[in-house]
């Protein structure tokens, strides 16, 4: 029979699926294109609660197969590392010298631990994994005093894994934007990806624990107001994982708030 005269599809490339020794299953494309990396860094941490208004987030695309059981698994070694690490001993010694009352905590913009954004071709997993790492470490440390502490997360990426592994940390998933009633002069704010225009928003409320930033690198009036009525101390650079930190810092009460309680 003779051969078709239709042309091939070159552009085409087949999506692939590799586990590497992490545990991580990647997805990736075959042939000799490969789609750009998309790193994090300090003025863009690509985990946002709703990013520009050009850009509509839906949630993360996990891998198939994957289970809750090897999820809360991996979770465990990430938490592992970050609680051996220098960066937390920072945090722990900070929180733990602090006198602020509060009566919930509020995580905005952490991402998913177990899911592909941008429609399966940016990976930044191990980010969103160390980060609420840190989230309940920090949870844990102050439930020590407040026994009742609630914990509320939002993120429009997060898919029916990540909640799942959420609801199993006693993490209380909120959809837009009950997570920012939650924030109250009482409130633990965590917010290690969260947008500009966001951070106005949740910072307006004056909540009296941050976790995030740098907030002085931020161009905005109401932001920089904040970080000026606040004391902070500089996370040190966490060395497994460099950008899951990336120069954030613990916003407390200025030592003069605290002298006036």
């Amino acid at each position: 029979m003779p051969h078709s005269n239709r042309k091939r599809n070159l552009n085409y490339h087949k999506r692939l699926e590799v586990t590497d020794s992490s545990g991580w299953t990647h997805v990736t494309a075959s042939g000799k294109s490969a789609r750009r990396v998309l790193h994090t860094s300090q003025k863009h941490h690509g985990n946002t609660e709703q990013g520009e208004q050009s850009q509509i987030l839906v949630p993360a695309e996990a891998p198939t197969n994957l289970k809750l059981e090897d999820l809360q698994t991996q979770f465990q070694g990430y938490r592992q590392r970050w609680e051996g690490s220098e960066s937390w001993r920072v945090v722990e010694g900070t929180l733990s010298s602090a006198t602020a009352k509060v009566d919930r905590m509020v995580c905005i913009g952490l991402g998913s631990p177990s899911g592909f954004l941008k429609g399966g071709w940016v990976d930044r997993r191990s980010v969103s994994m160390y980060q609420l790492a840190g989230l309940v470490s920090v949870l844990d440390l102050l439930r020590k005093f407040n026994p009742n502490l609630q914990v509320y997360a939002q993120d429009p990426v997060f898919n029916t894994h990540d909640k799942s592994l959420l609801a199993s940390l006693d993490i209380t998933v909120l959809d837009h934007p009950h997570a920012f009633e939650q924030v109250s002069p009482n409130t633990v704010l965590y917010c290690p990806g969260a947008e500009r225009t966001h951070l106005e928003q949740l910072l307006s409320h004056a909540p009296v624990l941050v976790f995030g930033g740098p907030l002085e690198d931020i161009e905005s009036e109401a932001v920089r107001q904040f970080a000026e009525s606040r004391r902070s101390v500089r996370i040190p650079r966490f060395e497994d994982m460099e950008h899951a930190f990336w120069n954030m810092r613990v916003y407390l009460p200025s030592e003069a708030d605290n002298a006036g309680e």
